[in-house]
């Protein structure tokens, strides 16, 4: 078997050997999250007056209230993870153990054993080409009669064509999730991304754009989801909770959000606009023709190493050599059992993503424009640099 990491080790030290040995970034990537005053000012503020221990607070209030506006929704429900927050959404929308979901076959694994947690049997359908969110063709071809919710994600700063999934599940009776842990303060056509859907989730776990170290939340319009929600997660008190302080943490990172995101938006132009010449990554395109804000978590590229005497892997170390947050993609799913899942069509572009994706880690995309420039300086290093 092929040594992958050794090689990468081996072909990372070639590279550092071209310019003395130096990576770009000698202390590597920028930590996450970030020190932030107004985050330390709001937990104090908990912290002082008592609030952070209670189960009901301010803190969780105003959250809700933040989302409720960047969401239009009427509804939101605090909860410990984004994870627990697709299972509570499929119990929400009253999914039955035994009915089927349609999932992407290239997506966050959390999602695809949520599913499986509620005694649902998950349906996987491939991405777009060159993309990694769903196809509504496929989507559309896989619902039977045993179909009762969909989950589509928005990844990697790619938006889902919602508009159209939420107009195939209405007319075949099917509940639509919505997740948007990668997107948060995303929109399409004018309306907030978290809006689309039956029901929403956001995931507030310690990489996410807006991190509490856990956490999640789930919106909807629908009282009766709200309401089944909440008696799932009722056990004599919250079985599934976000604190006061995680809530503290959260409210000025919501208020932040919107100028941050366009942050990460111009230096996603600023490295794609640099490294466009390298034609061994192709970078992510919009599948949406409506007009649009993403959120990028993940800034991902599609690597082609075919014809050359390279892997992902090897490429992935290289980077890192350097001092870069950048890593592969999410494994997928088109290895699942039968047993497990049942699968529709080929599932190529979900294979393709499986195999060739690498992604760059957020907290670069918030430096300044020559920090971001050297990013794009380092990866062309080592895609010039290939044996």
């Amino acid at each position: 078997m092929l040594d992958t990491k050794n090689n990468g080790a081996i072909l990372a030290e070639s590279i550092l050997a071209i310019d003395g040995g130096k990576p770009v970034f000698p202390d590597g990537p920028p930590n996450w999250p970030i020190a932030d005053d107004a985050v330390l000012n709001s937990v104090r503020s908990a912290m002082s007056d008592g609030s952070w221990g209670a189960y009901e607070a301010r803190w969780t209030d105003e959250l809700a209230e933040r989302l409720i506006q960047m969401t239009d929704q009427e509804h939101v429900f605090l909860c410990s993870s984004g994870t627990i927050a697709v299972e509570i959404a499929l119990r929400a929308v009253d999914v039955k153990p035994g009915s089927e979901v349609i999932l992407a076959a290239y997506d966050f694994p959390g999602n695809f054993r949520a599913i499986e947690s509620m005694g649902a049997r998950p349906v996987i359908v491939d991405v777009v080409e060159d993309g990694w969110v769903m196809s509504p063709e496929e989507c559309e071809s896989a619902i039977t009669s045993e179909t009762s919710a969909v989950i589509i994600s928005h990844l990697h700063g790619q938006i889902a064509d919602v508009k159209a999934f939420k107009s195939i599940c209405e007319q075949h009776g099917v509940r639509l999730i919505e997740d948007v842990c990668q997107t948060p303060g995303g929109t399409l056509d004018g309306q907030p991304l978290g809006s689309f859907g039956d029901v929403a989730v956001f995931s507030f776990g310690g990489s996410k754009l807006l991190s509490a170290g856990r956490g999640g939340a789930l919106v909807t319009g629908d009282a009766d989801y709200y309401q089944r929600a909440k008696i799932y997660c009722n056990r004599g008190n919250e079985a599934f909770p976000l604190s006061q302080l995680q809530a503290a943490a959260l409210l000025p990172q919501v208020n932040k959000l919107a100028g941050r995101n366009e942050t990460r938006r111009q230096r996603t132009q600023l490295i794609y606009q640099a490294l466009e010449p390298m034609k061994v990554l192709k970078p992510m395109k919009q599948v949406v023709s409506q007009p649009h804000e993403t959120a990028f978590y993940k800034l991902p590229w599609l690597i082609e190493t075919a014809g050359t005497d390279w892997t992902r892997n090897e490429f992935v170390h290289a980077i890192q050599a350097e001092g870069v947050a950048v890593n592969s993609g999410f494994r997928g799913f088109t290895r699942r059992s039968v047993k497990r899942c049942r699968q529709v069509g080929s599932l190529i572009n979900s294979r393709i993503a499986a195999q060739q994706t690498l992604i760059l880690h957020h907290p670069i995309l918030l430096e300044s424009e020559p920090i971001v420039q050297l990013v794009a300086e380092a990866m062309t290093k080592v895609a010039c640099s290939r044996p």
